[in-house]
């Protein structure tokens, strides 16, 4: 691998992309963070045609895709003897079938392109060897695409022996002004894998699903100004961040300022779902921090939405037009997230190969969520602390002191207050920090809040996945909510996700239900007290046995009234004898109240 020598000006080869992260430098190692679902094919193609039209070659490293398939796609892009592709899939994923190896068989491809076949990918070893071999071809540098660093995961089986790659190719494609794609499918990584990975490269380019919309975000761009944590519209048939239509055509500015005011839309205070007393006093301290400066500290269980609060907070405040940055600070080890939050300069340790500007930084004049601070090391601690005092820090490496204005919102699921008894957390920071404490309680202390909760999310997922699943019988609502839930919101999102694609029609079936979770159905209501002969004596033992089952009382009420209400709107309508106006007059309702009932427990 040479230097380049030729004239050539960087680029995605998508102006929006490139103006979104504040342009394309010389030797950015871009890392493409991609959901499943969102296929990465137009941003390859658009990198591959600009870089024909520049003149430059192209090295295409693949572990997920065939050999066939690259050179239909993306080889018959470049001129003769300007792609080589490195193929690492068919002796890898392909397992060595011949339908992938014949393709290395035909004489006139090869004398075209060149192609590597590495016979044993699971070496990194001959990977490097291979990428020598082609980054030297023809005495000028190449620019370089890695199909898929989830590929190498799969094949390798080892996060850190990736991660050393990784991070070892990462200067040397920079030190060569190399230009370089990586693709990673983020939902098969752990959050310490990718905060690794994050903070090793120089962009970091999200495609997200949200609600259904396809969505590019830039999380990094190191050592230029660029529009950090602000979701654009993308277009997934060209690959494009939208401009949405219009005589005068819009600017990009416009664009973004239509995405904040969704955003702002989708985290209104009165958008968490929950009627529960808990969920409306969360409701009034939130609001009450969206309308101050102060810091925030959000504390719960893993799963119960710490993150949604901090979009709350944000999206309702007077900073909601600036950045939201966020930052694990579990994921990373001291040193690297201490030049994660506060940034270095060129030198200031092996592999700084420039200056990088940090959260903080990122966050000025916004808010910066700071994820699982209770993980922080007691000396980090120390210089968070003096930049929530004093608004200013030196950065890794300098003697410039830099002064940021920044809302931080902390978050952790531990007791900061045992913490700080058992000598790992400072008091003084856990001061600064909670000047607004905002506590999420578990599920399982509020369970009336799950049929909203599954209404929610049965909405949200049938819109994802085009379907009409909207049936809950009752055996399904008593399993859900007798059930603990220790993921908590997470896992109950996950539950009816799982259950809208896979229900072969409209209905949630029992069956379709986790097996912990069908394990723990308790048949509340199938009394198995004999028959008294009296139906009210009968419900009241199967009250009783109800109220036996459950570890907190907490909700139970609520829990009850909703189930024997839900029977009975059942009943009525199975019997097929009244028409809404009737059942309406019938129960002493209004026949809105009767539709909404009916639409929330699915009789509709």
């Amino acid at each position: 691998m040479s230097a380049m020598t030729h004239h050539y000006s960087p680029t995605t080869g998508i102006a929006e992309v490139d103006k979104a992260i504040g342009g394309v430098l010389s030797g950015d190692n871009l890392v493409w963070e991609i959901d499943s679902g969102v296929a990465g094919d137009h941003f390859i193609s658009s990198f591959v045609t600009a870089c024909e039209k520049g003149g430059v070659p192209i090295v295409y490293v693949s572990f997920n895709r065939s050999p066939q398939t690259i050179a239909s796609k993306y080889a018959r892009l470049m001129s003769p003897g300007r792609f080589s592709l490195i193929d690492c899939f068919s002796s890898g994923k392909g397992n060595s079938d011949e339908m992938f190896l014949k393709f290395f068989d035909n004489p006139a491809r090869n004398a075209v392109h060149a192609p590597i076949h590495i016979a044993d990918p699971a070496d990194p070893a001959r990977l490097e060897q291979a990428l020598i071999e082609a980054g030297t071809r023809n005495g000028e540098s190449a620019n370089y695409v890695f199909d898929s660093l989830t590929g190498m995961l799969d094949l390798w089986g080892d996060e850190n022996r990736v991660v050393r790659l990784f991070g070892h190719l990462c200067p040397r494609l920079y030190d060569l002004s190399a230009l370089a794609f990586w693709l990673i499918e983020t939902e098969a990584h752990s959050e310490v894998f990718l905060a690794k990975v994050r903070h090793i490269t120089q962009v970091i380019i999200d495609v997200s699903l949200s609600g259904g919309q396809p969505a590019l975000t830039v999380h990094k761009a190191s050592g230029r100004s660029a529009a950090i944590g602000v979701p654009q519209p993308l277009d997934l048939e060209t690959g494009r961040a939208s401009q949405e239509a219009d005589p005068a055509k819009i600017r990009n500015i416009d664009v973004l300022t239509r995405r904040g005011e969704e955003l702002r839309r989708s985290y209104r205070v009165d958008s968490i779902v929950g009627g529960s007393a808990a969920i409306r006093r969360l409701l009034g301290v939130a609001a009450t921090a969206a309308r101050s400066r102060s810091s925030v500290l959000i504390t719960g269980e893993t799963g119960t939405g710490k993150e949604l609060i901090a979009n709350v907070v944000h999206y309702n405040s007077d900073r909601a037009a600036g950045p939201l940055v966020k930052v694990n600070c579990g994921a990373l080890p001291e040193s690297l997230l201490e030049t994660e939050l506060f940034g270095h300069v060129k030198g200031a340790f092996t592999g700084a190969v420039r200056d990088y500007e940090g959260r903080f930084r990122a966050a000025d004049g916004g808010t910066l969520f700071l994820d699982e601070v209770s993980d922080m090391s007691p000396r980090l601690q120390v210089k968070l602390l003096r930049a929530l005092q004093e608004r200013r820090f030196e950065p890794v490496g300098s003697t410039r002191t830099v002064t940021v204005d920044v809302r931080i919102v902390a978050a952790t699921g531990r007791d900061l207050r045992s913490e700080i008894r058992a000598g790992r957390f400072r008091h003084d920071l856990y001061y600064r920090l909670n000047v607004i404490p905002i506590h999420l309680p578990p599920l399982r202390e509020r369970p009336e809040d799950i049929p909203l909760l599954v209404g929610h999310f049965l909405e949200k997922y049938n819109r994802e996945a085009a379907r009409n699943v909207t049936r809950i019988p009752r055996k399904v609502m008593d399993a859900l909510l007798a059930y603990s839930w220790p993921g908590n919101v997470r896992e109950l999102e996950n539950c009816i996700e799982r259950a809208v694609v896979m229900s072969p029609d409209d209905t949630v079936s029992f069956e379709l239900l986790p097996g912990e979770i069908r394990e723990n159905h308790p048949d509340v209501f199938a009394v198995a007290v004999a028959d008294t002969g009296e139906p009210q004596e009968d419900l009241r033992q199967a009250v009783i046995r109800f109220l036996s089952s459950r570890q907190k009382l907490s909700g139970v009420r609520d829990a009850i009234l909703e189930t024997v209400e839900e029977a009975l709107l059942r009943h009525l309508i199975d019997g097929g004898r009244y028409s809404q106006r009737e059942l309406a007059d019938l129960l002493a309702m209004s026949r809105v109240t009767l539709r909404k009932k009916l639409d929330r427990y699915g009789l509709s």
